[in-house]
C-alpha cells in the first residue's frame, strides 16, 4: 500500500498508538508523549510501509520500539550516581563535599568555607588536569554524567570513572588534612 493511501492519523489512530505505549510505560503523562513521537516517526517514514502487513501492525511496531527506547533511556538516566555519594537513609554520610553553602553564613564560615574549597581543589589537582573540569562541572555546577560527556565529547563511562576519582581524591585530601593536628 502506497504511503498516499494509508489511512489518515484520526483519533482513533492516536487511541491506537497511545494504548499500545500506556501497555509499556504503564504512565499516562509518558504514555501520551511516546504516543507523539511514535506518530510523529510513523508519519516521518510513512513512506516505507511497504504493505507487507497491516497498517496497524507497523504502528504497533512503531509505537512498541518507541515505548521501549523511551523505558531504556529512562533506565540509564536512573543508574547515573546523584551527586551526593551518600547512601539513602545514611544521613550522616553526606561528607562535607556535598554540603552547599549557607547564604546568611557568617564572616568566618564564608572564609572557612573558602579554605574548605581551595583545600578540595588542592586534592583534585593533584589527580592531573583531565579531572578537574569533570569535578567542577558534577559536584559545582551540577551537571549530570550524561551532560558532561556530550559537552566535553568524552565517553559516559570516562566522565563517571574520573568524576569518581576525582570526588574520592578530594575525600582522601580532606580526610588527611582533618588528621593533620593543627598549632594553636
Amino acid at each position: 500500500m502506497p504511503s498516499s493511501t494509508l489511512p489518515p492519523f484520526d483519533a482513533e489512530t492516536r487511541n491506537y498508538v497511545f494504548s499500545v505505549a500506556m501497555k509499556y510505560v504503564k504512565d499516562e503523562d509518558a504514555a501520551a508523549d511516546v504516543a507523539q513521537d511514535a506518530l510523529l516517526l510513523a508519519h516521518r517514514h510513512r513512506d516505507s510501509f511497504r504493505g507487507d502487513s497491516l497498517f496497524t501492525t507497523w504502528l504497533y511496531r512503531i509505537a512498541a520500539t518507541t515505548a521501549l527506547m523511551y523505558l531504556r533511556k529512562r533506565r540509564r538516566l536512573s543508574r547515573e550516581l546523584p551527586c551526593s555519594g551518600a547512601k539513602v537513609g545514611d544521613e550522616d554520610a553526606a561528607p562535607l563535599l556535598d554540603s552547599r553553602p549557607d547564604p546568611h553564613a557568617s564572616p568566618e564560615d564564608v572564609t572557612a568555607g573558602e579554605e574548605l574549597m581551595h583545600e578540595i581543589a588542592r586534592g583534585v589537582h593533584r589527580l592531573g588536569d583531565k579531572y578537574e573540569p569533570i569535578f567542577w562541572m558534577r559536584y559545582l555546577e551540577g551537571y549530570t554524567e550524561t551532560e558532561i560527556a556530550e559537552r566535553l565529547g568524552l565517553s559516559l563511562a570516562t566522565v563517571k570513572t574520573r568524576a569518581h576519582r576525582a570526588k574520592q581524591a578530594a575525600r582522601a585530601h580532606l580526610e588527611a588534612m582533618a588528621a593533620v593536628p593543627r598549632a594553636a
